[in-house]
């Protein structure tokens, strides 16, 4: 059976695995350095989910209703699953896109905003993960596919994709 501190330490080991997604794709869009840039920061981004997650664990600060093992089960599949896709010799803009969408869409962020419930007590912690959240990624990745010249399908994936997130921020207010 799991434990809080066993769960939460697999899914700061995710948010490690997404931050490791998004240094792959900084390194392999190295030779355009905004490209690479924007990545570096999503992967930064996926680094403070870590931090406030391994600060949650530090101070026994646990949600209620944890995630079961079927869930992580599926969470690591996913992981499998992305960074065999990003590790793909000829991998392509669009792709890269598509994987950030997948990844900022996915389940791992609704859990990760339902683990972080216990820093609500505290106003500067509370501002840190709004500062880190869902909807700021995918506007993130919005407006970087429109520079980077993404695909029209790419960027009708990644408008979907906000609306949907904002449609879940909107129902939970």
């Amino acid at each position: 059976m799991n434990t809080p501190q066993s769960i939460y330490t697999q899914f700061c080991e995710f948010e490690e695995r997404a931050a490791a997604i998004y240094l792959s794709f900084a390194s392999r869009f190295s030779k355009d350095p905004d490209l690479s840039s924007f990545w570096l920061d999503m992967a930064l981004h996926e680094k403070q989910h870590a931090g406030l997650l391994a600060f949650c664990l530090r101070e026994n600060m646990f949600a209620p209703d944890l995630p079961d093992d079927p869930e992580i089960a599926k969470l690591a599949g996913f992981f499998d699953r992305l960074e065999q896709r990003g590790n793909a010799p000829a991998l392509t803009r669009e792709e890269a896109f598509t994987m950030a969408i997948e990844l900022e869409t996915s389940e791992i962020n609704s859990i990760y905003c339902h683990l972080t419930l216990p820093l609500h007590s505290s106003t500067y912690l509370l501002r840190r993960k709004i500062q880190a959240s869902l909807p700021n990624h995918v506007d993130e990745l919005l407006a970087a596919a429109r520079k980077f010249g993404v695909a029209e399908a790419t960027l009708r994936k990644l408008q979907d994709a906000k609306e949907r997130c904002s449609g879940q921020s909107q129902s939970t207010e």
